[in-house]
């Protein structure tokens, strides 16, 4: 991707009499250019680099939450009520009353089928598959129905999919079912957040095409799309019925003649409700968005154009600024505009077009040709040692910035020195940027610069956001890539600036070698830093002895309340002294690239004493924390191999909680996750939701259990937020067949919660702390567990 944008940039450097063999020659060539020629070259290379960026962030569909709220939003101001020729019959909770808290049999189908079709109903569509058989009574009576109402009922379906390692097998209608009825596809996908639904028009299922609901609702004959269903539509104001009314004969056919009618759940306990941007407070039964999918059919066939069209002409807009004398942005501004209006117009006709990575690129554009308009520079690369800008006195209004340029003598092997130039250029533009920053210069394979002093709480924010923003701008492969900038900031404003700017470059170098975006070289930093080194002298001595102390939290059966298994965590007060933070301790560790180490002996005391809760109970579960990491370190894998035969360990009563916070690298894991799968040894993703630990790691990581995050868990009581993420987690990992942990619960009714929602275990300080193997013991013999004040 970037050989292409910089055979773009050459061409377009051409054009404008730019172009140059050598970074010399390129400098003296430019030297004699008017400023005109030199500002159309740097705002050429602003808008590459915008365009760059709108492309990468459509690509990984950075701006999607964004997208979908500004397509709901427009929804809103289009709102309108539904037509009345699709009906909704709901399985609400005034049918479960009437049938004593069950859902509807197949002898009530029947019975609700026809009466349906007697009252003049086209098609009777069940949001549900009769996957499963009753009696063969019901059974035989449904099939007869189906088979005198051919061609005006259709049974729901979904077809076999892959999610990640886990393979989803097809629900589908009993065979005696299927002889005699249409089939019409209940699949969708909601995209990040759940802001949005896609539903496909058709399914291909054995080789046939089959409908899906909405399709058939709409008698849709078009070409095969996914889309989105239209919320512009009210969903409240589709015209509904109790199943239970339509049953007992209570609707007046006049009400249902002549429509298309959706058999779905709408009662209050249904997990299959989906919340609305602007709504949050609305929950919106599924079946409601297959009834808004008809009505978006009926008007048209939907057409997605994606990013595209947007994406075009913003780099058109953007290249006629660049070619433009005038300072102001007016082409980027009209474009802008253009855009969020004339979403509102292709809405009306079923057209989709994704702005919001164009107005990204836009805005950065933006920002770049109004900082180039400020000031501009008569040499090409401004790009000098840091012995230019550093002195011997302080600077009381300026914090020192360092940027690690991941992998640049990689890319040195393969660019030329021009490309190298260029590269370093584009950095420099992009640090400068908005905001006041002074010169920026180049050594080895940093940069830094000096910007206005910030407190502690702004800077830290900006130095994220800095560093987040510049991954995007460095990263040269975005498919493989794995280098990402890294930052320090010296903020000892007492020091000299030729001081603190080798300290800024120590924290860069720093922040690079552990895998953060940035460091703050100040008081607190230095401080942290002399007890990390402090504490990695006492871990190094714990090592030595093997005599880091641990303790079990239990964890908790949901349903019946029994200890089923505990978390190995470290509980150590080395000599006598204070307790040392586990935290602290595994920074440390790592730091000190002792992690593996401190995970065996940690191990080592788990296996020995686990032994003892698998005596009382064959089933117990011992888990000990790892980092995902280090399932790249064969020899580790080999000493825990190790250690299970030596103790005599069950290997599947042992689990790996897996936490991290950087990406994995398939090609180096896969091998030993196989190799642990076929000792039967369990892996669970921790603090799922944090970090790392998303969706991608469940696609990574076939394990077998995921724990929920205490901050989630901890917040349901005050957050619907974190009530709809755990909900949703326990949703999807159900569906994965893994077994769900809740981390971190404190509260009694937090656990009646989350017992409701379908959890399966739970740990925290409402049963009991982390504990020795002693106390664990005597908890799992009492039969019961505690709780913890």
């Amino acid at each position: 991707m970037f050989g292409k944008l910089q055979f773009l940039a050459d061409t377009i450097r051409r054009k404008f009499g730019l172009a140059g063999e050598e970074v010399a020659g390129f400098k003296q060539e430019l030297a004699q250019r008017s400023g005109a020629a030199l500002l159309r070259r740097k705002r050429t290379k602003v808008a590459i680099l915008a365009v760059l960026f709108g492309v990468v962030s459509s690509v990984i569909e950075l701006p999607l939450p964004l997208e979908d709220v500004y397509r709901a939003a427009r929804a809103e101001l289009r709102s309108r009520p539904a037509p009345r020729d699709v009906v909704m019959i709901a399985i609400d909770d005034k049918t479960l009353a009437a049938n004593k808290r069950n859902l509807p049999n197949r002898a009530q189908d029947t019975k609700v089928v026809d009466t349906l079709i007697a009252s003049g109903v086209r098609r009777v569509v069940f949001d549900r598959a009769h996957a499963d058989p009753e009696t063969p009574k019901s059974d035989a009576m449904f099939a007869d129905m189906l088979a005198r109402h051919r061609g005006k009922v259709w049974l729901g379906v979904v077809p076999a999919s892959d999610i990640g390692f886990q393979r989803v097998d097809e629900i589908a209608p009993l065979p005696e079912f299927r002889k005699t009825v249409n089939l019409a596809a209940m699949n969708g996908r909601a995209n990040l957040f759940g802001l949005s639904v896609i539903f496909p028009t058709s399914i291909d299922l054995g080789g046939k095409k089959e409908g899906s609901i909405s399709a058939v609702l709409a008698e849709y004959q078009g070409p095969e799309r996914q889309y989105r269903p239209d919320t512009a539509f009210d969903a409240s104001s589709v015209p509904t019925f109790s199943y239970v009314d339509v049953m007992n004969g209570r609707v007046p056919a006049a009400e249902l003649r002549g429509k298309n009618v959706v058999i779905g759940q709408a009662f209050f306990g249904s997990s299959d409700y989906y919340f609305l941007p602007f709504r949050p407070n609305t929950k919106v039964p599924g079946s409601y968005f297959h009834v808004l999918g008809a009505h978006t059919l009926k008007r048209g066939v939907p057409l997605d154009m994606m990013w595209y069209p947007a994406m075009l002409l913003a780099t058109l807009a953007m290249a006629v600024q660049v070619v433009s004398r005038r300072r102001a942005s007016k082409s980027l501004l009209i474009t802008s505009f253009g855009l969020l209006i004339g979403t509102f117009v292709l809405d009306e006709f079923t057209v989709n077009i994704d702005i919001m990575s164009a107005l990204l690129a836009m805005g950065a554009a933006a920002i770049g040709f109004q900082r180039i308009n400020r000031r501009y520079y008569s040499s090409d690369v401004d790009a000098m040692t840091t012995s230019a800008i550093a002195s011997d006195r302080p600077s009381e209004e300026r914090d020192v910035y360092a940027l690690k340029i991941a992998n640049l003598a990689e890319f040195s092997e393969e660019w030329t020195a021009r490309e190298i130039g260029e590269f370093v250029n584009t950095l420099i533009a992009y640090v400068k940027g908005p905001g006041e920053v002074g010169d920026v210069a180049f050594e080895r394979d940093l940069l830094v610069w000096l910007a206005p002093r910030m407190e502690n709480g702004e800077l830290e924010r900006h130095a994220d956001g800095l560093a987040m923003m510049l991954k995007t701008a460095i990263s040269y492969d975005w498919q493989s890539s794995n280098s990402a900038p890294a930052l320090g900031i010296d903020t000892n404003h007492d020091l000299p600036v030729a001081s603190r700017i080798k300290k800024a470059m120590q924290a860069a170098d720093e922040a690079a070698n552990r895998g953060v975006r940035f460091i703050i070289n100040d008081a607190a930093y230095l401080e942290a830093r002399n007890n990390r080194l402090q504490l990695i002298k006492v871990l190094e001595k714990g090592l030595r002895d093997r005599d880091i102390g641990v303790a079990y939290q239990p964890k908790i059966d949901l349903a019946s309340g029994r200890i089923v298994g505990a978390e190995t965590l470290i509980r150590w007060q080395p000599e006598g002294e204070e307790p040392v933070n586990p935290q602290e301790l595994v920074l440390a560790a790592e730091a000190g690239d002792r992690i593996n180490e401190l995970t065996l002996v940690v191990m080592e005391q788990a296996l020995l004493e686990g032994k003892q809760a698998i005596a009382l109970d064959p089933r117990f579960k011992l888990a000990v924390n790892m980092s995902a990491k280090s399932l790249s370190d064969t020899h580790l894998l080999f000493d825990i191999m190790t250690l299970l035969g030596r103790f005599a360990f069950p290997p599947e009563n042992l689990t790996l909680e897996l936490t991290e916070t950087a990406k994995l690298e398939d090609d180096r894991i896969s091998p030993q996750i196989a190799a642990l799968k076929a000792r039967g040894i369990g892996l669970s993703i921790d603090d799922f939701g944090t970090g790392q630990s998303n969706l991608e790691y469940i696609e990574k990581l076939p394990s077998s259990e995921l724990k929920i995050d205490k901050r989630f868990v901890q917040h349901m009581a005050t957050s619907e937020e974190s009530r709809a993420v755990v909900r949703a987690t326990i949703e999807i990992a159900h569906s994965l067949g893994k077994v769900v942990v809740a981390e971190g619960v404190e509260d009694i009714s937090v656990a009646a919660a989350l017992k409701a929602m379908g959890c399966d275990q739970a740990q925290g300080y409402l049963f009991s702390r982390a504990i020795p193997m002693a106390e664990l013991l005597a908890m799992m013999g009492g039969g019961r567990i505690a709780i913890y004040g």
